[in-house]
C-alpha cells in the first residue's frame, strides 16, 4: 500500500485522528473495550479507525462496512473480509487481538471470492439477481421492434390475400398501393427519429407495391404481370433506399428477386419459353450468386497491397492515419449483403419447386441439389446468422419439395425420403461423431460440396432441354 499523507486521509464524523467502532455483543456487559488503532482501506480510500480486539470480527463487519459505504448488492451476495498488508485473510470468528494485529497495522476490506456462490438472505434476492444477471430486460426499443414485426407481418398477410384475389377489381390494387405508401411514410419517420427497423418496412413496402403490380393487369399471371410486379417492387425499393443511409447494402436481396421477376415475365411472354425452362434458370442462377455472394463482398472490401520492391508504390498508411470508409464498417455492411442475398436466394428458389418437381426426376435432382449446395456452403462461414440462413433455406426447399411429391408426384417419393434421409444423417453425424472422425467427414463433405457445385447447370439444361 502506498502512503496516504495525513491531511489527505478520510476521517468520519469526529475531529480526532482515530474513530471508534466498537460492537459489544449484547449479552456481555456494558464497558469500553480495548481499541486498536488501524488504518482500513477500501476503494483505494484510507480510513484511519479505532476497532475493539476484544469483539468478532463477524460483528464488526457489519458496522465497518457501512461507515466506509461498501455496503452494495457484491458485498451483500459474497460478503466482506479483511486482510493484512502482506495478503492474508484475517479470520472472522476470531477478534483482531487473537489474531495479534498491532496497532497502527494497515488492513484492506474486500470482497470474498466473487467464485464462489453467492449467499442470498432469502428466494426473491435469490430469484431477482439471477433474473437481472442471466435475462435481458425489455426495453422501450424492443417495444418498437415488435410493433415493426408484427405490423410488417400483418400487412403481408393482408398482401397475399390481395394477391389471391386477384386482378379484375380495381379495389385490390388501390388498397396495395394505399398501404405501400403508408409504409413508406413510416420508413421516412423512423429515419428522422433515429429508430432502427426501417428496413423491414422497406421490404413490405416493396412486396406490396409487386402486389399493386400484378393485380393492376390483366392477363397471365406469369407474363407481363410479373414484370410489372417485379418494376413495381423495384421502384418502391428505390424510392425508400434514403431511409436506410449505412444499412443500403442489404437492399441486393430485393434487387435480385425483383430481377427474378422480371425475368421470368421476359422468358416466358417475351421469348416464349416455357415456364418451367425459365425457372430451372432462375433457381440455377440463384443458387449460384448465393454461394458466390461471399467472395462478391469480398472482393468489394477495398484492400491496397504494397510490395517492398514495387517501384513508385503510395506511401504506406500509419495506424494512426483516418481510413475512410473504415474497413470495419465496410466488412460489417457486406456482412448484411450477403445475408440479404442468401435470404432471398432462398426464397426465389421456394417459389420455384413446385414446378420443377412437376417436371420429374431431373427437376427434383436440381432441386435437390440446390439444397445440398446451400447447406455445404455454411461450412465455410463463420458468421450465425449466415449459416442459420443457408441451413434453413436448404431445409425448407427440402421441406417443400418432399411435401409436394407427397400431393403430385407419388412415383418421386422414395427417392425424396432416400435424399431427406442422407441429408439428416451427414448433418448427425458431423455433429455426433468425435474429433477424430471429423476430418475424414470434412474431406468427403468437401468432395461432395464439388461435385453438387458442379451438377447444378448440367442439372438445369437437362430441365431445359438442352442436354
Amino acid at each position: 500500500m502506498e502512503a496516504v499523507p495525513w491531511h489527505l486521509r478520510r476521517r468520519r464524523g469526529s475531529l480526532s485522528p482515530f474513530q471508534e467502532i466498537a460492537v459489544t455483543p449484547p449479552s456481555t456487559s456494558v464497558r469500553e473495550p480495548s481499541l486498536v488503532p488501524v488504518t482500513v482501506w477500501h476503494a483505494s480510500i484510507p480510513t484511519d479507525l479505532a476497532l475493539s480486539s476484544t469483539v468478532p470480527l463477524v460483528e464488526l463487519l457489519p458496522a465497518l462496512a457501512q461507515r466506509l459505504s461498501a455496503l452494495d448488492h457484491q458485498a451483500s451476495s459474497y460478503g466482506l473480509h479483511l486482510l493484512t498488508q502482506d495478503g492474508t485473510v484475517l479470520d472472522s470468528s476470531r477478534s483482531l487481538g487473537d489474531q495479534r494485529v498491532r496497532p497502527g497495522a494497515v488492513l484492506t476490506l474486500a470482497l470474498r471470492d466473487t467464485r464462489a456462490a453467492p449467499r442470498y438472505d432469502d428466494l426473491v434476492e435469490a430469484v431477482a439477481t439471477a433474473v437481472e444477471e442471466q435475462q435481458t430486460a425489455w426495453e422501450p426499443r424492443d417495444s418498437v421492434a415488435m410493433s415493426l414485426a408484427a405490423s410488417c407481418l400483418l400487412f403481408l398477410v393482408a398482401g397475399v390475400l390481395l394477391l389471391r384475389q386477384g386482378p379484375g377489381d380495381p379495389l385490390v390494387p388501390l388498397s396495395a398501393v394505399v398501404v405501400t405508401g403508408l409504409l413508406v411514410l413510416a420508413a421516412y419517420a423512423l429515419d428522422q427519429l433515429r429508430i432502427a427497423g426501417a428496413w423491414a418496412l422497406v421490404m413490405t413496402a416493396g412486396a406490396l407495391a409487386g402486389v399493386a403490380g400484378h393485380t393492376a393487369l390483366e392477363g397471365s399471371a406469369t407474363g407481363l404481370r410479373l414484370e410489372a410486379a417485379g418494376a413495381a417492387a423495384a421502384a418502391a425499393v428505390a424510392l425508400c433506399a434514403p431511409t436506410l443511409r449505412g444499412s443500403r447494402p442489404v437492399l441486393a436481396g430485393p434487387a435480385l428477386v425483383c430481377v427474378a421477376l422480371v425475368g421470368t415475365g421476359l422468358g416466358t411472354q417475351g421469348l416464349g419459353y416455357p415456364l418451367h425452362h425459365v425457372l430451372a434458370v432462375v433457381t440455377a442462377c440463384a443458387a449460384v450468386i448465393s454461394l458466390i455472394a461471399p467472395w462478391l463482398a469480398l472482393a468489394s472490401v477495398p484492400v491496397t497491397v504494397s510490395l517492398p520492391d514495387q517501384a513508385g508504390r503510395p506511401p504506406l498508411r500509419g495506424p494512426q492515419d483516418e481510413v475512410t470508409p473504415s474497413l470495419v464498417a465496410r466488412v460489417m455492411d457486406m456482412t448484411g449483403l450477403v445475408l440479404s442475398v442468401r435470404v432471398s436466394c432462398s426464397i426465389t428458389v421456394l417459389t420455384c419447386v413446385p414446378v420443377l418437381m412437376e417436371t420429374g426426376w431431373e427437376g427434383a435432382a436440381l432441386v435437390a441439389a440446390v439444397a445440398a449446395a446451400f447447406m455445404l456452403s455454411t461450412r465455410a462461414v463463420r458468421s450465425r446468422s449466415d449459416v442459420l440462413a443457408g441451413v434453413v433455406g436448404g431445409m425448407a426447399v427440402l421441406v417443400v419439395a418432399l411435401v409436394v411429391t407427397v400431393t403430385s408426384r407419388t412415383d418421386l417419393l422414395m427417392p425424396a425420403v432416400g435424399a431427406v434421409g442422407a441429408v439428416g444423417v451427414a448433418v448427425l453425424l458431423l455433429n455426433v461423431l468425435g474429433p477424430s472422425y471429423r476430418p475424414r467427414l470434412a474431406r468427403a463433405a468437401d468432395a461432395v460440396e464439388v461435385l453438387v457445385l458442379m451438377t447444378i447447370p448440367p442439372l438445369a439444361a437437362v430441365v431445359c432441354g438442352v442436354l
